[in-house]
């Protein structure tokens, strides 16, 4: 069993785990369908596309929207700024319908960038406002102790680190002198990272309501 096998199986432990327990905090109910869009996709990748071989192109560009709306959905839920995430949400709707009159499944990835970039910038900007509010709050609870600064923060470290690897994709594909595996565990990577501290925090939230 390989790495990326491996990888793609604990992504449906986040779910078993919540389900375990229902008694979870605001921020993991508020994170509840990007944990179990997570578990989908990790059976998707296992059985489509590591064991029938399944043209993913489809997917992937569902995928897309909805990732983008279960991450909204947290911060919309965890955060004001309502009127600011509505506006967001209608503008991402109109970009991604655009994009997808022009889209095949032969489309290169750069195509999507418009997509990618307004993730990583609801993401950046709703990390500015929770830490915002955090320190003027000036709350005595530590931030090691908060379920949803673990949320914030590996949201914020993915979106981040993928979109600079997505980025140079079609360049790699193009360029044979580059390592397109190489850059493509980088990914791998990161997917396990978020993958291993959603199963920390929810077990985490879990336990912290069972004492």
């Amino acid at each position: 069993m390989n790495f990326v096998v491996i990888v793609c199986l604990i992504g449906v432990v986040p779910l078993l785990l919540y389900f375990l327990n229902m008694k979870v905090d605001k921020a993991t109910r508020y994170l509840f369908p990007y944990i179990l869009l997570l578990a989908i996709a990790s059976l998707y990748e296992f059985f489509g596309t590591h064991l029938l071989k399944l043209n993913t192109s489809y997917w992937f560009r569902i995928y897309i929207l909805l990732e983008f709306f279960t991450i909204w959905y947290f911060y919309f839920r965890l955060l004001k700024y309502k009127s600011f995430y509505l506006t967001y949400a209608i503008i991402y709707i109109i970009v991604y319908f655009f994009l997808l009159y022009n889209w095949s499944p032969n489309s290169k990835y750069i195509e999507d960038l418009p997509l990618n970039i307004a993730a990583l910038i609801l993401v950046l900007i709703s990390s500015f406002f929770w830490f915002i509010n955090v320190f003027k709050k000036l709350e005595e609870k530590p931030l090691y102790l908060r379920t949803e600064f673990y949320y914030i923060s590996i949201l914020l470290i993915y979106f981040s680190g993928t979109f600079l690897v997505f980025l140079m994709t079609d360049y790699i594909i193009s360029n044979e002198s580059m390592e397109l595996l190489y850059y493509w565990n980088l990914i791998v990577i990161f997917n396990f990272i978020v993958r291993l501290t959603l199963i920390f925090t929810v077990w985490k939230a879990r336990v912290k309501l069972e004492h």
